[in-house]
C-alpha cells in the first residue's frame, strides 16, 4: 500500500515535478503568459471519477486538488500529465474533443504515456536533489 503524504509534501513534491518537467520538456512557445501553478483543497470529481488535476488552456494555470493526489506519485505522474497538456494545441484537443471519448483522445493518450513514461524518472530526480 502506498504511503499518504501531507499538503505540505504534496505542494513541495509539485512544484519540484513542475521544474523537472520544464527542464526535461522545455516551455510552449505559443503562450503569451509564464505558465501558473495552483493547488485547490476542494475534491473534484466528474461522474464517478476522482480529478486529480487540469490545465486550463484560457488562464494557462495547472491546478492540482490535493484531497485526490493520495501519493507522491499521484502528484508527479499528475504533474506530468497536466505539463502535457501545457504543451499541446488547444486547437487539435477541441477537433478530436468532438470527434473522440475522453479516453480515446490521442492528446489524452499522449498526455497518459508521458506519465507512465516519466514518472519513476522524475520521483527519483527529485528525491536525488532534495
Amino acid at each position: 500500500m502506498a504511503r499518504t503524504i501531507d499538503i505540505g509534501s504534496k505542494v513541495y513534491y509539485a512544484e519540484k515535478a513542475l521544474e523537472w518537467c520544464k527542464d526535461y520538456f522545455g516551455l510552449c512557445d505559443r503562450k503569451r503568459t509564464e505558465l501558473r501553478f495552483k493547488v485547490s483543497e476542494r475534491k473534484r470529481k466528474f461522474g464517478n471519477f476522482d480529478i486529480y488535476g487540469n490545465y486550463c488552456f484560457w488562464r494557462n494555470t495547472i491546478t492540482l486538488y490535493l484531497p485526490n493526489t493520495i501519493t507522491i506519485h499521484d502528484i508527479v505522474s499528475t504533474m506530468i500529465h497536466e505539463y502535457t497538456h501545457y504543451l499541446q494545441s488547444r486547437t487539435r484537443y477541441r477537433d478530436y474533443e468532438k470527434t473522440h471519448y475522453y479516453s480515446q483522445n490521442p492528446l489524452e493518450k499522449e498526455a497518459k504515456r508521458n506519465e507512465d513514461k516519466y514518472t519513476k524518472m522524475c520521483i527519483r530526480y527529485i528525491k536525488k536533489n532534495m
